[in-house]
């Protein structure tokens, strides 16, 4: 009888023992740890019928089943937004031995799913024809959360551990991750047939998939442990969730596969969640000049804020925005001698111009971020001058001098992207594929978490409304329509 009352006792939620912890002075980080372990049986024995000493695990293991469990999700049939969708009630599968549950705290609804439009008017005239993608899947492809349970083969996490959820794993053992590349980590671009695994049932008995793998948009999330980085930090979760894509990428293009030095001239084109982020990160190292370029005048103004220099808008200058940019960079002295780029205008028909591609002309940014991308509808703001994101790719090329750095963060351009031959083999500057700015998941992560916990990297600004998972179609709707800079899908915690 003593032992079915001590069960009864122990028979509280995760959520209650944090309310009652937090109410006692517990630090919230602690007390979600041991809140997590009720709801699976961890550290206080649910499962087991007592309580139990916590104790340190390495690796984690799985406390208790969790086919069957019930949680809610956005749904929507195929990977973008657009056709049908709504919330559902789901069942998990059983685990995988390398898959962790991870409650959901924050996700933030991503652009890119927008791209192929939402039921507007298509940026793009004539819009670009599709397959048919019918394809049932939770939505989206970041979060932050906290582990609610690991399978039997788990190393990196275990349950308690608040984590982020990344679009780009880090396996650490492939490839490219042994070869200084984890952004091209082939968990995600070299995966098996059967990824993504289904992870639960539908009320219909169907079985579905999380988007690539991860998903985000729903009360719990079931990934592989290269999609998790582990963080110990009591921040506020809308502003963690956009490190698991747009705020790290953007961090990423400034500091990771192209490294901005102090003093030099950096130019960003876009200034979404993605560039609004590298112009912080630019900011952080030290960039003496940060020109962005941006339709859209309340993201001029963001950017302003955040640490640009100098904002312009690429509607009012035209043909006219690479020379200015160029311009704006050409340094205090043209005198090569004295440090100087060389300003040395000259004709087409000049030998040295026409063989090896401007060489004379030296003047453009050291290095430039591509945060443009395609556009889907046409928003509700300012439209851009390019809605392919092609010509922001190109620009970005004609405006960085010579030998200098662009990383291209966009994703999902429409068409092809050309340079003259001779410049590009002779005078040309070192491009960067942006896949999440060259970021290494678990090494950097971490970094840009202490960085905002000393307040020097503020994701406070970024984050401009908030969603109950019910009204995920209207968070998708504001991004779409560019009226806001990133909306977030907050759960109960």
């Amino acid at each position: 009888m003593a032992l079915e009352q001590r069960g009864k006792q122990d028979a509280r939620t995760g959520d209650e023992f944090v309310a009652e912890k937090a109410d006692q002075g517990m630090h919230r980080r602690a007390a979600l740890k041991v809140g997590a372990a009720l709801a699976t049986g961890g550290a206080v024995g649910l499962l087991g019928g007592q309580a139990t000493a916590a104790k340190p695990q390495a690796p984690a293991v799985l406390t208790g089943k969790q086919a069957g469990r019930k949680f809610r999700a956005w749904v929507q049939e195929g990977l973008w937004v657009g056709g049908k969708a709504g919330v559902e009630e789901l069942r998990l599968k059983e685990l995988h031995s390398r898959q962790v549950v991870v409650r959901t705290e924050a996700s933030a609804p991503c652009y890119s799913l927008c791209q192929r439009g939402i039921g507007g008017t298509p940026a793009v005239n004539p819009a670009p024809k599709y397959a048919p993608d019918t394809v049932p899947q939770i939505s989206n492809h970041t979060a932050v959360g906290v582990v609610e349970a690991v399978a039997s083969d788990v190393r990196r996490v275990k349950p308690g551990d608040r984590v982020i959820v990344g679009v780009v794993p880090q396996c650490g053992n492939c490839y490219m991750c042994l070869h200084g590349r984890a952004d091209h980590c082939q968990w995600a671009f070299a995966v098996p047939d059967g990824f993504p695994p289904k992870i639960a049932i539908r009320a219909d008995g169907s079985e579905i998939i999380a988007q690539v793998g991860v998903g985000g948009l729903a009360e719990l999330t079931v990934c592989y442990e290269e999609y998790l980085c582990p963080i110990f930090t009591d921040l506020p979760a809308d502003q963690l969730s956009l490190l698991g894509d747009t705020a790290a990428t953007g961090f990423g293009g400034a500091t990771a596969v192209m490294k901005v030095l102090p003093g030099s001239n950096v130019v960003v084109l876009g200034a979404g969640p993605v560039g609004l982020a590298a112009v912080m990160a630019a900011r952080l190292v030290g960039a003496a000049q940060i020109i962005v370029s941006e339709p859209v005048k309340h993201r001029r103004e963001s950017a302003k804020r955040l640490g640009a220099t100098t904002v312009l808008d690429p509607n009012a200058l035209g043909d006219r925005l690479v020379e200015t940019i160029r311009e704006l960079c050409k340094g205090p002295t043209g005198r090569i001698m004295s440090g100087g780029r060389g300003w040395i205008p000259q004709a087409e028909s000049d030998f040295v111009n026409a063989a090896f591609g401007a060489t004379r002309d030296n003047r453009g940014a050291d290095f430039t971020i591509e945060a443009a991308g395609p556009t889907g509808d046409i928003p509700k703001v300012e439209t851009p001058p390019d809605a392919t994101g092609t010509l922001a790719m190109r620009q970005a090329w004609e405006m960085t001098r010579r030998g200098g750095e662009v990383v291209y963060l966009g994703f999902g351009q429409i068409g092809d992207v050309s340079y003259p031959a001779a410049a590009f083999a002779n005078a040309g500057r070192t491009v960067h594929a942006g896949q999440q700015g060259g970021l290494n998941f678990m090494r950097d992560i971490p970094g840009m978490v202490a960085l905002m916990e000393q307040g020097k990297y503020d994701l406070a600004p970024i984050v401009t409304s908030r969603w109950r998972l019910e009204d995920t179609d209207k968070a998708f709707r504001v991004a779409s329509d560019r009226t806001e800079l990133a909306p977030v899908v907050v759960f109960d915690s």
